[in-house]
This record gives structure tokens, sequence and C-alpha cells, in this order.
């Protein structure tokens, strides 16, 4: 059965270059780096805005290409309005930077295990009180999907899609500037920070940033902060924050990192793509993998968000 999506009031989610995703896949630990401390991820949430006892489950994704190939499903879903949907294959080859020599078995050692294993996992359940009554509802994500060497048939949930539909806690993130950003470490950050602007200078404790890249204990700390470190460094060459620095334990100079304050604002973190591609061109050190990317013209236009705060949801 075809199930419509509701148009959301927001012009951002109209623009072809970004895609409205809800902040529970975004600011917890379901989209990690390749080598995460578990095979599959079982997350809890007491409560998020008027839902209970939230719990996501899946195999292991990555932040790489199950999440860029999770937005593009969702990205799909919202310009047809509506939950079912066939697309060729030659734009997921594109997206993900497929050599043609290695499309049929890409198609079918990678992507048809990424969309019937990985994505078809992912499972959500959550409580809600309706008329004095607490409901419990249960879902996946992908409800049927058909692949073959050309197209792909996909089919979401239509109880995913009033998840989607219903939820206030919705985050932009654009496409053109995800793609600037190779190294996991680099992406999870700048999604994080994405989720948390409220403030000029956001606090983020180092052991609340084990927790969502879901390292392994054995992960020593200073290995993990070096991680954070170069990769914030990376995210303040292309301009995506403005500053950090690193509090360490006792104010010692040489102590242990305790929390990175970190400063950006919505302006530094959603503009001045082509700045930030010729940055990117550079392979600067921060860089953990180099990125070739051709230098913009000066002046480079891209579809942006309004950089003016009305007072709207998402400037919150």
């Amino acid at each position: 059965m075809e199930y419509i999506i509701t148009e959301k009031k927001r012009k951002i989610a109209t623009l072809e270059t970004y895609i409205s995703v809800p902040k529970l896949f975004l600011a917890l630990p379901f989209f990690t780096p390749k080598n995460s401390a578990s095979t599959e991820s079982h997350i809890e949430v007491k409560e998020f805005g008027e839902l209970r006892k939230i719990k996501l489950k899946s195999v292991n994704l990555s932040v790489i290409r199950d999440f860029e190939v999770f937005l593009f499903i969702m990205k799909k879903a919202y310009l047809k309005k509506s939950n079912t949907f066939e697309f060729d294959n030659a734009e997921i080859f594109k997206l993900l930077n497929i050599n043609p020599n290695h499309r049929d078995s890409f198609v079918k050692d990678v992507y048809t295990n990424l969309i019937e294993e990985k994505l078809s996992s992912i499972d959500v359940s959550y409580s809600k009180k309706e008329d004095g009554i607490n409901n419990r509802y249960g879902f996946k994500f992908i409800e049927f999907r058909k692949v073959n060497k050309k197209t792909t048939t996909i089919r979401l949930s239509k109880e995913f899609i009033e998840f989607f539909n219903e939820l206030e806690y919705l985050y932009d993130i654009p496409k053109d500037i995800l793609k600037l950003l190779k190294n996991e470490y680099q992406r999870i950050l700048y999604i994080m920070y994405i989720c948390n602007r409220k403030n000029a200078t956001n606090h983020f404790e180092v052991s609340d940033l084990r927790k969502r890249f879901n390292v392994s204990t054995k992960t020593l700390d200073k290995t993990f902060v070096m991680h954070i470190r170069k990769a914030n460094d990376a995210l303040l060459a292309l301009e995506l924050i403005t500053k950090y620095e690193e509090v360490k334990e006792l104010g010692k100079k040489s102590g242990k990192t305790l929390t990175f304050k970190v400063d950006y604002t919505y302006k530094t973190l959603y503009t001045d793509l082509g700045k930030k591609k010729a940055v990117a061109a550079k392979n600067l050190d921060a860089f953990k993998k180099p990125i070739k990317v051709k230098k913009s013209k000066i002046g480079e236009e891209i579809e942006e968000p309004k950089l003016t705060d009305d007072g709207d949801e998402e400037w919150v």
C-alpha cells in the first residue's frame, strides 16, 4: 500500500542538496566507525519528545557508505512523497563513486547485502500515550526491496514514515559538505555539531564522545583523543568550526583531556561550500585521507538555508 509523506513546512527540506533526518539517527551511536566495539547496535532512550522507552536496533552501520545510502533512500522517499519508489542503480554508483568495471561485482557482493541485510535490519520501537492509554509500537525501516543489476525498488514501512512525520526534531544534512568529510571521525563530529548548536561554545566530554563513537574499551583515551583532535583540526581548516580547545584534568596543561570545547555557528556549519572545497583540495595535514576536489570558481553558489534567525526550529 502506498503511503504519502507529509509535506514539511521547512524551506530547507525542499532543497535538492539537503536532507532532513531525525535527530535520533544522528546524535545516537547508530551510524558509527567501521571498527566499532560491537557488530550490532542496541540503543535505548528513556524519552524523546512524546515518545518513551525508545529502542533502536540494527547490525553495525557505517557512517560513510551505509549512512550515504540511508540518506539517499530518505531523500528519494521525500521527493516522491511516497514510501514506495524505484530508482536506477546508476544513481548509487555515482553517489558512491563506483568504477564502471566494478559495478556488477559491487551490486552482487556489496550493494545487495547493504540493502538486504544492513539497512533492512533497522528496527524501531517505542511507547506513546494516546487517549490515556500507553501504546507500544514497533516497525522496520525497509518493508520490501527488489534489487537487480539495473534498478532497485524500495518500500519503506508506513509506520516508519508516520514516525518520521511526527518527529519535531529534524536536522538538515548538507550532502555537498558531507562529501568533503571522507574520514569517519570528521563526519561524526560534524553530525554531532549540527545536532548540538544551542550555544556559541559547546562542551563535549570525552566519556560521552566515546559512547557516540562506540569505541572499544580497549582503545586508550589518549588514542581516541588524538583522533578527535585531528578531526577537529580538519573541521577547523574547512571553517566548519571557528575554534576548539581541550580541557585538561585539574587544569594541568599536560594532563588527561576530559572535555572538548568547540565554537561554531549555524552559518559556519552550512555555508561557503566553494571556499570549503578549495581548502579540502589542498590536502592539508589535518585530513587523514587526502580529499581530491576540483577547485571551485570564486563566488560559487549553492542552495542554502536562510541565514537569519526568525525564531523557527531550524535555529534551535
